[in-house]
């Protein structure tokens, strides 16, 4: 599977929707990219054994882990807001749509139901 098509499933997994909060195998990538599931072969065997598909839970680690660090940035305000984020994380060959997502998971408080 190419990298653009994987980057395609990647807007929709993000975000399930305000209220769903992440879907589990997006949990579970966030877990797998802290090192919760172990790693190599054991990682893949933990995902199994919690009823995981490992591959592509670990698809979408690596593709996590990929733009993490950009959604970071966009949280601390250095790709701006709005159209201006957009367009710059667009000139820098970001997708907005899947940067914007994970700026949205990493803001989202499951517990109290709203963003931080």
């Amino acid at each position: 599977m190419s990298e653009e098509k994987k980057l395609e499933n990647l807007a929709d997994e993000t975000l399930e929707s305000v209220s769903g909060g992440m879907s589990v195998e997006l949990e579970a990538a966030y877990a797998v990219n802290r090192g919760y599931y172990g790693s190599g072969d054991a990682c893949s065997a933990n995902l199994a054994r919690a009823g995981l598909n490992p591959g592509a839970v670990l698809a979408l680690a690596s593709d996590l882990a990929k733009y993490e660090d950009v959604a970071k940035a966009v949280v601390r305000g250095e790709y701006g807001k709005g159209q201006k984020r957009i367009d710059a994380l667009t000139a820098a060959g970001y997708p907005a749509d899947v940067v914007q997502n994970l700026v949205n998971n990493m803001c989202w408080d499951p517990k109290k139901n709203r963003y931080l």
